[in-house]
C-alpha cells in the first residue's frame, strides 16, 4: 500500500537540496544571516573520502566570513607552489606566495574533512541537515515552489513535501532539480580515463609545499602531499586502456615508472578511482526562484582544482543575495546578479581547465616541443605567473571582489525552517 501525500507541506524561506560543501556553504550563510531553511540529502551520511582535496585562496576568505577558515587551515597542509615537469625538466613554476589575500598559499585537505568542519560549524547556529530525503519533484505553485519526495524512517518510506519561497539546487552533477526545471546541461567528455589515487609514497617526488604536474607522452600526472603523509595522484590514461575499477599499488606503481616519476608505491591506496570528466555548464543558473550552484550548474576537468572551489563561491554569493532580499534589503531583481556573475565564472572556469587539460595531454612529440618553448619563454614573466595565480586562486572572480550585498549577521542562533 503507498502511503499518502502529506495534506500540508513544511514552509520555508529557502530550501537547499544536497550537502556537499556547496550546499552547506549556502546553509551557513542563511543561518549568519537569520534566514529559515531546509536542507535536504538523499544519502544517509557524510562522505568518507577525500574527493576534492585542493583548497584555494579565495574560498579559504569565504571561509572566513563563514567562520571556519583557521579550522580549515589548522587541518590541512600549506601549498605554496604548482610546478608543471615534462619528463623531469622542469617547464614552469607557478608561486602562490605573492596572492593579494590573508591566504598566500593553496590547502590540501581531504573533501572529508572540509566536509565536517562545515558541518561542525552548522551545528553551533543551530542548523542540520535531513538525511536519506530524495527530492523527486519540483513544481512552481504561484507562491513559490513545492518539492516533493520520499524520505527514509524506521517505518519505511514516507513521503514529504517541503514549500519554499526560493530553491538551491546544489544535488551535484545528475541533479534532480536541474531536471525538474527542464535546464539543459550542454557539454562534451573527455576522451581520456582518469585514475586517481590516494597512497603512500617510498620517497617524496616534489617538496611537501608542492603540488607537481608530470607530463609524459603517456599522460599526464598531478601529485601532492595530503595532510595524512599520503600523496593524491590524478593521472590521466588514454581511452582504450584497461583500467580497473580501483587501481591497486601495482597498477599505480607501474604508471608511475612508465611516465618517469622517481618514486615507489609503499602500501596500496588508502582510496582509488578510476572516472570520466565531463566539461558542462548549465544554459541558465536560475529559473524564477529556483537556482543552480556548484556541480548542478557546473562539472569540468579536475586540472588545477577548481570544481569544489567554485562551487563553495556559487553558494556564498547566492545565499548573500537571497538574505538581502528576504530581509527587505533589496528587490528582487538583485538576485539576476546571481547569473550574471556565476555562470560567466564558471564559464572562464571551464575554459581555463580544459586549455590546461589539453595542453598537458599533448601526445605529439612536435607540439610537445612547442609547447616546452613557450612555457620556458613566457612562463617566467611576472605578469604570466599573476595572470596565472589570479585565475587557479579564484581571486579574480571571487564574490568578496564583486560587490555581493551585505548583511550584519545574526547574533542569535538560526532556526532552520
Amino acid at each position: 500500500m503507498t502511503a499518502s501525500v502529506p495534506q500540508q507541506p513544511e514552509h520555508t524561506d529557502v530550501l537547499i537540496v544536497g550537502s556537499g560543501p556547496t550546499g552547506l556553504t549556502a546553509a551557513i550563510r542563511l543561518a549568519q544571516l537569520d534566514i529559515p531553511f531546509v536542507l535536504l540529502d538523499s544519502a544517509p551520511a557524510p562522505s568518507e573520502t577525500s574527493k576534492a582535496s585542493l583548497v584555494h585562496a579565495a574560498t579559504l576568505e569565504l571561509l572566513a566570513e563563514l567562520g571556519v577558515s583557521d579550522q580549515l587551515v589548522a587541518a590541512g597542509r600549506r601549498i605554496h607552489r604548482i610546478r608543471m615537469v615534462d619528463r623531469g625538466s622542469p617547464l614552469l613554476s607557478v608561486p602562490l606566495t605573492g596572492l593579494p589575500t590573508a591566504y598566500p598559499f593553496g590547502l590540501t585537505v581531504p573533501q572529508s574533512t572540509t566536509e565536517g568542519i562545515l558541518l561542525q560549524r552548522l551545528g553551533e547556529l543551530a542548523g542540520s541537515v535531513r538525511r536519506e530525503h530524495r527530492v523527486e519533484t519540483v513544481s512552481a505553485d504561484g507562491t513559490g515552489y513545492l518539492v516533493s519526495g520520499v524520505a527514509s524512517s524506521s517505518s519505511g518510506p514516507a513521503p514529504f513535501q517541503v514549500h519554499a519561497r526560493y530553491v538551491i539546487g546544489a544535488d551535484g552533477a545528475h541533479s534532480t532539480i536541474r531536471s525538474g526545471i527542464g535546464q539543459d546541461f550542454p557539454g562534451t567528455t573527455y576522451p581520456s580515463q582518469f585514475v586517481l589515487a590516494d597512497v603512500e609514497l617510498t620517497a617524496p617526488p616534489a617538496p611537501d609545499d608542492e603540488v607537481t604536474i608530470n607530463m609524459s607522452g603517456e599522460g599526464v600526472t598531478v601529485i601532492g602531499r595530503l595532510p595524512s603523509g599520503n600523496y593524491r595522484i590524478i593521472a590521466t590514461v588514454d581511452a582504450v586502456s584497461e583500467v580497473p575499477a580501483t587501481p591497486d599499488a601495482a597498477y599505480v606503481q607501474a604508471l608511475l615508472r612508465r611516465r618517469h616519476i622517481d618514486t615507489r608505491v609503499a602500501t596500496e591506496p588508502a582510496w582509488s578511482s578510476r572516472f570520466r570528466v565531463q566539461h558542462r555548464v548549465a544554459e541558465r543558473f536560475r529559473s524564477g526562484g529556483v537556482f543552480l550552484a556548484g556541480d548542478a550548474a557546473h562539472v569540468h576537468s579536475p586540472a588545477a582544482g577548481q570544481g569544489m572551489n567554485t562551487g563553495i563561491a556559487d553558494a556564498f554569493d547566492l545565499s548573500s543575495r537571497l538574505a538581502v532580499v528576504l530581509a527587505g534589503r533589496a528587490a528582487e531583481n538583485a538576485l539576476d546578479d546571481y547569473e550574471n556573475l556565476r555562470r560567466p565564472a564558471a564559464l572562464q572556469v571551464l575554459r581555463f581547465t580544459d586549455r590546461l587539460t589539453r595542453i598537458s595531454m599533448v601526445h605529439n612529440p612536435a607540439a610537445r616541443w612547442i609547447r616546452r618553448i613557450i612555457a620556458r619563454t613566457f612562463g617566467h614573466r611576472q605578469s604570466v605567473q599573476r595572470r596565472i595565480t589570479m585565475s587557479i586562486s579564484g581571486l579574480e572572480r571571487s564574490p568578496l571582489r564583486q560587490h555581493v550585498p551585505e548583511m550584519t549577521y545574526s547574533t542569535n542562533p538560526m532556526r532552520t525552517g
